[in-house]
């Protein structure tokens, strides 16, 4: 490590370029490699046309997820001691509205500067290194209080008056669908697998107010150590990689909160929504175990859904960075315009990721909950985007080859289309809604009243 104000040797990478060492340990690795021509005419033969799109109805209302995270030395002359941002925007797109943007072939600038100024975010704080909070004697216990505070606070609430509307209480209801021992079946229980302090367990939790307690050792539990950050919160260096898990937690949450805020409100209102995430509908780490709740969650609610005959619920994640993203620049020369494909183990383990051990049980079985599709526009721009598994579990049959079967997802037919609008729509080479949660916000979604009453308002519009 350098001095403050040393500046390295331009000059002392050579020896390292030229080092034969070097050329053999990267002679040895299996990475991604573009491919051969004749490999390229085998991946090609893998896209099929996707379904047709005629007449397809567009969902009235987007909501696009998107966050960042950010350490900041607290003092210049600290800069070992951090504190963690993490900013999640999720906002409401209005598909009539954003079709008022545009005037003849231009986007009209003002509109898009009213927009903008309708702009928010959930903000987090969070104790990275050598911070304690509230006189917490530990970096890891404040992070653990800092967490559960965020969630159970007036801002994540849509009712700030009631705590019923917080995360932290969609957290409880994910958590009782757990599988296996560690679900409850109660809305208002969750069990932490071990205590942080003293490691006994499981402990059941309540979704009250109140401090609780470890039976054990006496020391304070909150609902949200069943996320087990806390296990990866380093007492002395830069906690980044665990402001990165809260923020992808949070991410995949978000949607979650909604879903069941309009479920027990205005369930007719998820028919005509739509959701996008920036990423892949995966949960890693740690609270990898949400996606399973998530599955099961989600299979309740299109159950609902189908009984009203509303559309099932449409959640789309999107990728603009990572090794399907990297895959698809290397292959696109090989694919026609408009073609997709539901990537399946085999392509994963022998293009994507080849050398890496193939999972017994299938690829993403601790962390997905829904499947990568490459998708090839008419006009030849590619994106990556996954849609929900369209089962409760991954119990249910052939789980590995069923998942990739394209005519079980009923609403990729609309994806498709959605994606052909904005495409067209927006600007040259844009991602779709969430370059728009970037810039342009149509409605501010911090959890609150009047985003039921939107939603609401506008179903009833269109029911009558």
């Amino acid at each position: 490590m350098p001095y403050q104000g040393e500046f390295a040797n331009k000059a002392s990478h050579f020896d390292i370029v030229k080092d034969p060492e070097v050329a053999q340990f990267l002679e040895d690795c299996g990475y991604l490699k573009p491919p051969s021509e004749e490999e390229g005419k085998v991946i090609g033969a893998f896209f099929e046309v996707p379904p047709k799109v005629d007449n397809v109805e567009l969902p009235q209302q987007i909501i696009a997820i998107d966050g960042s995270d950010y350490p900041s030395s607290i003092y210049e002359k600290l800069p070992s001691t951090e504190i963690g941002y993490v900013k999640v925007s999720s906002v409401l797109i209005d598909m009539a509205k954003f079709g008022s943007l545009r005037v003849g072939r231009f986007v009209d600038p003002f509109r898009v500067a009213e927009l903008q100024n309708d702009n928010n975010a959930l903000k987090f704080l969070l104790p990275s290194s050598n911070i304690c909070w509230k006189g917490k004697t530990s970096v890891r216990d404040s992070f653990r209080a800092v967490v559960d505070d965020h969630l159970y606070s007036a801002k994540t609430r849509f009712k700030p008056d009631e705590p019923k509307t917080s995360l932290r209480t969609t957290l409880f209801h994910l958590a009782s669908r757990r599988p296996g021992d560690m679900g409850t079946g109660d809305t208002q229980i969750l069990k932490l697998h071990k205590c942080p302090s003293c490691g006994s367990g499981p402990i059941e939790v309540r979704d009250i107010p109140e401090t609780q307690n470890c039976p054990n050792c006496n020391a304070e539990v909150y609902p949200s150590d069943c996320l087990r950050l806390w296990e990866e919160v380093n007492e002395f260096q830069s906690n980044t990689p665990v402001m990165s898990r809260f923020m992808q937690v949070i991410e995949h949450l978000l949607p979650m909160h909604y879903i069941r805020y309009l479920v027990e409100n205005s369930l007719v209102s998820l028919g005509s929504l739509a959701f996008f995430v920036d990423r892949p509908l995966a949960i890693f780490g740690t609270a990898a175990w949400l996606h399973r709740s998530i599955m099961l969650y989600l299979a309740e609610v299109n159950e609902r859904l189908r009984k009203i005959h509303q559309p099932q619920l449409l959640i789309i994640g999107l990728q603009k960075s990572g090794q399907v993203v990297d895959h698809v620049s290397l292959i696109e020369r090989f694919v026609q315009p408009n073609q997709i494909f539901a990537i399946d183990d085999g392509y994963r383990y022998r293009y994507i990721a080849p050398g890496r051990d193939r999972s017994q049980k299938g690829f993403g079985d601790e962390t997905y909950y829904g499947q990568d599709f490459i998708y090839k526009t008419d006009s030849g721009r590619s994106f990556v985007f996954a849609l929900p598994y369209t089962f409760a579990s991954k119990d249910s049959g052939n789980f590995v080859q069923v998942k990739t079967e394209i005519h079980r997802y009923s609403n990729l037919p609309r994806v498709i289309a959605l994606i052909n609008h904005f495409e067209c729509d927006l600007y040259e080479n844009a991602l779709i809604p969430i370059a728009l949660a970037h810039k342009h916000t149509a409605i501010s979604l911090v959890p609150g009243g009047r985003v039921l009453d939107i939603l609401t308002r506008e179903a009833l519009q269109k029911k009558s």
